[in-house]
């Protein structure tokens, strides 16, 4: 039976975003977009963009990756989605007293081999030790620089503009859940780099978003907010792994509300739409136009 609910973001951004700005944060300077992905400023006609983010997971270590590659991989993919090239990142540590340095190298080695594989330089940083028992093992902190020629994926979007979902959805969670809760699946964190599938696509797409805090339903009506737009989304075209499907019903979660990593959502307009997939389809096979924007202000889901 087909039956269309609201996707609610269960994630708690909301309120952050609430207390935030609560705060009055208002002399910006020249800087826009403070509550995008990643800030931006005019350049000689092009656009300097300015992210920052901090990484801590449970456990270090996970199938398919650490938090030495999510750290890296989250600061540079918050500068794709805006459309910009990453010139430069920095790379701060807090360090519980004590902390292993086998791990300590493992994580420094697979940021560096983050770094060499996509080209982006680790150009300064910082390092703290706190007291045990003070900090959970290790807080990582990257800042990234970013330059767009041009302007930033941040263009108006439309009633009729498509959404497009860049793969599948929930692998990120459901390989940290099984390492921490020491259960069997096949399921690899998506952890990776987006620079080269939104390059790909940037001259097609309006506006693209990374699906991590929160996953798919945060995401969605985060552009539903800052757009003050309705969404429709259908259910049966959203790409799930049958394995992360099986630990969802599992477990209880909900799918919609689960970090992902290494993928993104785009917005284009209709005409754009098809061979927007096509493109990506080469890089992930799942990529789908999983629905449209509405007249409206929610997140709406039609089921299957």
């Amino acid at each position: 039976m087909t039956g269309v609910v609201t996707l609610s973001d269960g994630s708690g951004g909301a309120e952050m975003d609430a207390l935030i700005a609560s705060f009055n944060f208002e002399d910006r300077g020249d800087w826009m977009g403070c509550d995008d992905d990643g800030a931006y400023c005019n350049i000689n006609g092009g656009h300097i963009v300015f992210t920052t983010d901090s990484y801590v997971v449970d456990p270090l270590f996970f199938p398919g990756g650490d938090i030495g590659c999510l750290a890296f991989n989250g600061t540079i993919n918050d500068l794709a989605v805006m459309g910009a090239k990453p010139l430069g990142v920095s790379l701060a540590l807090i360090l519980e007293e004590g902390f292993p340095l086998n791990d300590l190298a493992l994580i420094l080695e697979s940021i560096k081999k983050q770094s060499k594989k996509t080209g982006v330089p680790i150009v300064t940083g910082d390092t703290k030790v706190m007291e045990h028992g003070k900090i959970d093992k290790i807080v990582v902190n990257m800042a990234g620089v970013g330059y767009v020629e041009g302007e930033v994926l941040a263009k108006q979007i439309l009633p009729g503009d498509k959404i497009i979902l860049s793969g599948s959805i929930g692998e990120h969670a459901v390989a940290l859940l099984s390492k921490r809760y020491d259960f069997k699946t096949d399921v690899v964190s998506d952890s990776k780099s987006l620079l080269e599938e939104i390059s790909a696509v940037s001259h097609k797409i309006k506006f693209a978003k990374d699906p991590t805090r929160g996953g798919l339903a945060a995401a969605l009506n985060s552009i539903c907010e800052k757009n003050s737009v309705g969404i429709m989304v259908y259910e049966e075209k959203i790409p799930v792994n049958e394995s992360v499907k099986h630990v969802c019903d599992f477990l209880g979660l909900d799918i919609y509300s689960l970090a992902c990593e290494g993928r993104f959502i785009c917005v284009c307009s209709e005409d754009m739409a098809d061979d927007t997939v096509r493109i990506l389809s080469t890089f992930n096979a799942d990529s789908n136009i999983i629905g449209e924007i509405t007249d409206g202000s929610n997140v709406v889901l039609q089921t299957f």
